[in-house]
């Protein structure tokens, strides 16, 4: 932490009396406080929940610690480093400034009168600012751009771990040199301690090398924690921004394959493994086996590291010739796993047809030859893998025979080399050549990490929530009024599945939407909502472009209930208040009371606590239904979209549902239904007809369903006068016949 002139130490009163208040100043300014700089980037729970983790560490709080706080949170904000200083002027402006007794507030302007104008989470007060206080001009970075693809985010997590890897690259160096110990030890034992019986030189030599084997063991162990401490920090990072990543895709763009993206959503670990694997290889194993090959040199001689070092080149040689079959095989036994798994999430979730159609047979001979492929290519691999292996130490062999045939040789005929200088070489040798025995393994590694980034790089690169937006907006939606013109939606490259030309949904206004199946109405509803984008064109909220709407904001404005409602594995009590803030039992009971769900829950022996499981098959449709209207009445938004609400239900719950919405919409809240069943009309004062054409007919309730009465009476009457005129010949024949 750089202080400026180290002002924070000469600041002799505190500026928290406790750390309840800090974290109540943290609050604000990260969640609500009005500066651009902190108001147009918001903290995810994620990101503000680790920092307070960082700041519950401490029992109490010195100013030492608020400000080492406020530096995380300009960090977090993509800030420029807080620069602390006790006088304030004009250029500064705004600024952060910390107040003795009071804590933070946000200098904004200073007025002719000497004043200061500041905002803080007790709002706009005016402060004289003695010179206790504490300053630091509040700036942005220079924008850096986000991370628009899995390899930059891979690298930017990795470099934020670069210290601990570097801490490990250095506790590695030093096992090393301490591996030394043993060759010397055995060189100088050989050499001084026997010929010269010096028991006394044998006593402080094995003293000496026990404390290198000891402090060796020691730094493996720093070296494991510490690596261990990395791969949890890179691990919660990548898992946090994978994740958050697929969450914030467009639900139009999700990949329909739930298994295979399950597999690779989860791959991130195979690079996590291989960063850290690869680091330290290529930058302390690998460079060590020179440094090893140049101490043989000087101990033994330059034809005594000739031998390892021809040997080294073939073992290298022979590790890249395995390198390529490694490496497909690996990307071709990752696939072949995320099928696998893609087609048990199928079986699983689908196994209800799979058992009535009787298709089991099909799906056992897709999984047996995916299983095959598995085990086929793993087999391979292992086979390579192991083949190299095994050169690896058939090299290490020879090299190590070599050496000795070499050295007893130059030791037997010349005075260049001693016996101890032989044994200590042969111990180095093997130093030099196991580095080599990792490679096999580091492909395997390189090939599943490979893979695993390309993976990750397609999800990255679908389109997410506000594409294109950089600072999505927060409006105070007051007026909800839907606005489309000219919009069409299709997958893919096909007909489009929408086609509205023009529509506007005024605010309080009570619609229906009818068609055919396959009209577009749910897709319709779904952009409404602001989960599809519109393939052309563009639908206002309040003469806002939805799709530049923050998704948060979107969710507070819009409730959205779908077709077929999906559960979140949890209790019934975690489904009710999903994404809902304040939410207490006494107002659950009273929307279950409305809903009729409280019957459900009355005849839970756990009620609300009762567990539900993934997908909430423990529970029928019509009840899914009952909960997620249970919620939307808790939610209680401006705008209501309903895909089909009563679908599932029996008669007289539907007439419950349609008797409970018709008294919980209130006039000014929009509602906008899809729907097949007459009697949620009687909801609506407007409908809307579509047809795969768009829509076709647009009007008061009254006159649509008088409308569609007389069309379907003149059908009628044009089917039963096609009916006589066809029959008329038929029984003219009859009567001749007769006759």
């Amino acid at each position: 932490m750089r202080l400026e002139d180290n002002e924070v130490k000469k600041t002799q009163t505190e500026f928290y009396k406790s750390l309840e208040a800090l974290k109540e100043d943290s609050a604000w300014l990260t969640q609500t406080c009005s500066l651009p700089h902190f108001s147009n980037f918001k903290l995810s729970k994620y990101e503000y929940d680790e920092l307070e983790k960082q700041l519950l560490a401490h029992s109490s709080v010195s100013n030492e610690v608020a400000v080492a706080y406020y530096e995380k949170i300009f960090d977090a904000f993509n800030l420029i480093k807080p620069k602390w200083t006790k006088s304030i002027n004009a250029e500064m402006l705004p600024s952060l400034a910390l107040v003795p007794g009071e804590g933070l507030c946000i200098v904004l302007e200073q007025l002719p009168n000497g004043q200061y104008k500041c905002d803080s989470r007790e709002g706009i007060r005016y402060h004289d600012l003695k010179e206790t206080v504490l300053y630091t001009p509040i700036r942005e970075k220079r924008k850096a751009e986000a991370s628009k693809s899995a390899y930059e985010m891979f690298k930017k997590v990795a470099l934020k771990e670069k210290p601990r890897i570097v801490h490990a690259a250095i506790a590695t160096f030093s096992i090393n040199f301490l591996a030394l110990g043993t060759s010397f030890f055995s060189m100088q034992v050989y050499d001084r301690v026997i010929p010269t019986h010096g028991m006394s030189t044998l006593i402080w030599l094995v003293i000496g090398v026990f404390i290198a084997i000891l402090l060796e063991m020691v730094l493996k162990v720093a070296r494991s924690v510490i690596l261990d401490h990395a791969s949890v920090k890179i691990d919660k990072s990548y898992s946090h921004n994978i994740f958050d990543r697929f969450l914030k895709i467009r639900l139009d763009a999700v990949p329909q394959s739930i298994g295979t993206l399950s597999a690779q959503l989860q791959s991130y670990i195979a690079i996590r493994s291989f960063i850290s694997t690869a680091a330290l290889y290529f930058i302390i194993d690998l460079p060590f086996t020179i440094f090893f090959l140049l101490i043989i040199i000087m101990v033994g001689g330059f034809y005594m590291g000739m031998v390892p070092m021809i040997f080294f080149a073939l073992s290298l040689m022979t590790a890249f010739f395995f390198k390529k079959k490694i490496e497909f095989l690996t990307m071709q036994s990752v696939a072949a796993s995320n099928k696998k798994l893609g087609l048990l999430v199928e079986a699983v979730e689908s196994v209800e047809t799979v058992k009535a159609s009787g298709h089991g047979y099909a799906v056992l001979s897709k999984w047996n030859a995916l299983s095959e492929d598995a085990i086929y290519d793993d087999i391979a691999i292992r086979h390579y893998s192991e083949l190299s292996g095994y050169l690896a130490a058939f090299l290490q062999q020879l090299s190590y025979v070599g050496l000795i045939a070499l050295g007893a040789y130059i030791v037997s005929t010349t005075d260049t080399l001693t016996m101890g200088g032989l044994i200590a070489v042969s111990i180095l040798s093997g130093r030099v050549l196991s580095p080599l025995a990792m490679l096999p393994n580091l492909f395997m590694q390189w090939g599943r990490a490979k893979i695993a980034v390309k993976d990750i790089d397609n999800i990255y690169a679908l389109p997410n929530d506000n594409e294109g937006v950089e600072k999505p907006l927060f409006p105070e939606i007051q007026t909800p009024t839907y606005s489309c013109s000219n919009v069409k939606f299709n997958y893919g490259e096909e007909t489009p599945t929408v086609a509205v030309s023009n529509l506007a949904i005024k605010p309080g206004e009570k619609i229906a939407i009818l068609g055919v199946i396959g009209s577009g109405k749910s897709t319709l509803l779904k952009m409404l909502a602001g989960l599809y984008a519109p393939t052309e064109g563009k639908i206002l909220l309040d003469n806002i472009d939805i799709q530049q709407i923050a998704r948060d904001k979107i969710s507070e404005t819009i409730g959205y209930l779908s077709q077929s409602t999906r559960l979140i594995s949890g209790t019934l009590r975690d489904n009710l208040v999903l994404g809902l803030v304040g939410v207490d039992d006494v107002k659950i009971m009273e929307a279950a009371e409305k809903t009729g769900l409280s019957m459900l829950i009355n005849s839970l022996p756990k009620g609300l606590d009762t567990i539900i499981p993934e997908g909430g098959n423990s529970v029928s449709g019509g009840q899914k239904q009952l909960i997620a209207i249970t919620r939307m009445l808790l939610t209680n938004p401006k705008i209501w979209l309903l895909d089909e609400p009563t679908a599932n239900m029996d008669d007289m719950t539907e007439k419950r549902i349609i008797q409970i919405l018709g008294s919980n919409i209130a006039k000014d809240q929009t509602l906008v239904v899809v729907t097949h069943k007459p009697a949620l009309l009687r909801l609506v004062d407007r409908i809307i007809i579509m047809t795969p054409q768009g829509i076709v007919m647009d009007g008061a309730r009254d006159e649509i369903l008088g409308k569609l009465a007389n069309a379907k009476q003149q059908a009628a009457q044009s089917s039963a006068k096609a009916a006589a005129e066809n029959t008329a010949p038929i029984a003219e024949n009859q009567e001749k016949s007769n006759a």
